[in-house]
């Protein structure tokens, strides 16, 4: 084989191997930025329950006590009630959810 192009493909060689070395050295770097970010960004938020797990008497509607599982919608029950009989139908219970605001 000619010297000069066993010496290029030397040259060529070495270049593609610092490149992967200098790529893999940074990789623990950028993954151990991104799981930090990842668990720092999104904070802890209230759980919005379902209508089905609010209604545990599955009596298809939630009362002030069945109400109380759920942050916020006691404050704005009233409001939602919109039939004033003491309890919220699924149309009720997305009303409250929309007053209470997103999570």
């Amino acid at each position: 084989m000619n010297h000069r192009l066993r010496q290029e493909r030397t040259a060529f060689l070495l270049f593609l191997g610092a490149v992967f070395i200098s790529l893999m050295s940074a990789l623990p770097v950028v993954t151990a930025s991104l799981g930090a970010a990842r668990y720092v960004a999104a904070p802890q938020a209230a759980q919005q329950l379902t209508f089905e797990q609010l209604d545990r008497n599955r009596d298809g509607y939630v009362d002030r006590n069945e109400a109380e599982a759920q942050p916020g919608l006691n404050a704005v029950f009233d409001n939602a009630d919109r039939h004033a009989d003491g309890r919220l139908d699924k149309v009720e219970y997305a009303k409250a959810l929309a007053m209470i605001g997103p999570n």
